[in-house]
């Protein structure tokens, strides 16, 4: 019951930002039916290009002052970049040589897929370089594309109709790339104190976009009507818009930091009298300094009373307590909590949230939630009332 309430709490954004997007998603397909041919053909078309164009540029010189070294930003940028070289090129086609860039008259072919495949893969490179950085390379992103050139190839010579096939693979690498965001959440309990700030929820929610995409891609390809790409345009309008924003405007995450240079660990951790001097030169100092009540404690500080690096710490804490760095600071704070609730019921949430080394009230709430199956409001009552939900 607990793992499945734990899920909630970790998912419930993703879930209801999935909802939201689906719905934009069948009302904009909706509404491209009711619209006039010719509107789409000769304005709306060329506006959502000319649109997307200027959008990716805009974004790809405000990343110029943000990179600050990051791979995966200098990657969002490169992508920036000859997404605005394509749009510019179907905007000059379409409105400046009057060159139909989309073709309505049949359902899409292969080779429209597997390039089109290829500009989705220019999606897939952001969240790989940001959930494994720096593992993607010229050779590695060949590889990934390879499958789709190689379906495109035998579908063009031998005449048989893999399209699903090139629709899906696109599909299959979202899931994978859904997978390392779990790996990605484990590494960040391991190193920090809090979730807050390390693009979690966002990745997970781009990825949903893409989901989103490729299966609307569907309709795209078994419609016929000419405004069948209207909701791709306007998605990919939306992400681009959406991740450079989130990129600017947000602290960045543990993993697109330098990390630091791991040093040799003494063989005396190894032995089990400096283990537990280590433990309670720990918890003395957690008990001492309470260094849990800074939001931004971090693993590294540890090596303020252990003389580890950051495996070493990470292995420690796992070993000596059994969960990671993060559900270790989070215990420190829960019960600073329920200290502060106890002894002062009065005061408000926010300031409780503050002074037990929460970021925010709501990540308070949720967090405490989480861990004691009731609210901080609702955990109080019970301990005026004393019943009611597990104190």
């Amino acid at each position: 019951m607990k793992s499945i309430r734990n899920l909630f709490y970790d998912y419930y954004e993703t879930f209801w930002y999935t909802l939201g997007l689906i719905a934009c998603v069948l009302l904009s397909h909706v509404v491209s039916r009711y619209l006039p041919i010719g509107l789409f053909e000769q304005t709306l078309c060329p506006v959502l290009h000319g649109s997307i164009a200027l959008v990716a540029i805009v974004g790809a010189v405000l990343l110029h002052w943000h990179t600050q070294g990051i791979v995966a930003r200098r990657t969002w940028q490169i992508i920036l970049i000859v997404w605005a070289l394509v749009e510019i090129n179907m905007f000059a086609l379409q409105w400046g040589f009057g060159i139909p860039t989309m073709i309505f008259d049949h359902t899409l072919t292969s080779d429209d897929l597997v390039s089109r495949d290829l500009l989705a893969f220019l999606f897939l490179a952001y969240p790989l370089e940001v959930l494994r950085p720096r593992w993607l390379n010229w050779r590695k992103g060949f590889l990934i594309v390879l499958p789709s050139l190689i379906i495109g190839i035998v579908d063009h010579f031998t005449h048989t109709d893999l399209r699903i096939l090139l629709i899906l693979y696109p599909l299959i690498l979202s899931l994978w790339l859904f997978i390392m965001v779990y790996t990605y959440r484990k590494r960040c309990e391991e190193n920090l104190s809090t979730l807050e700030n390390t693009g979690i929820v966002w990745v997970r929610n781009y990825l949903m976009t893409l989901l989103v995409m490729g299966l609307s891609y569907f309709y795209i390809c078994a419609g016929h009507h000419p405004t069948r790409a209207f909701t791709q345009e306007l998605l990919v309008l939306y992400l681009l818009i959406a991740n450079t924003a989130q990129i600017i405007l947000r602290e960045k995450p543990w993993l697109e930091e330098k990390t630091e240079t791991e040093e040799t660990e003494p063989e005396a951790e190894k032995e089990d009298p400096v283990r537990r001097k280590y433990r309670e030169d720990l918890e003395a100092w957690m008990a001492d300094e309470r260094p849990y009540t800074n939001p931004n404690f971090r693993l590294l500080d540890l090596k303020e009373v252990l003389p580890m690096n950051r495996t070493y710490l990470s292995n420690f804490i796992n070993g000596e307590y059994g969960c990671s760095f993060y559900q270790y600071v989070i215990r420190y704070r829960i019960a600073e909590a329920k200290r502060l609730m106890g002894e002062h019921p009065d005061r408000k949430m926010q300031d409780i949230a503050e002074q037990s080394g929460f970021s925010s009230a709501t990540t308070f709430s949720r967090t405490f939630a989480k861990e004691e199956g009731c609210t901080p409001t609702e955990w109080m009552k019970c301990r005026v009332y004393g019943v009611g939900c597990r104190v």
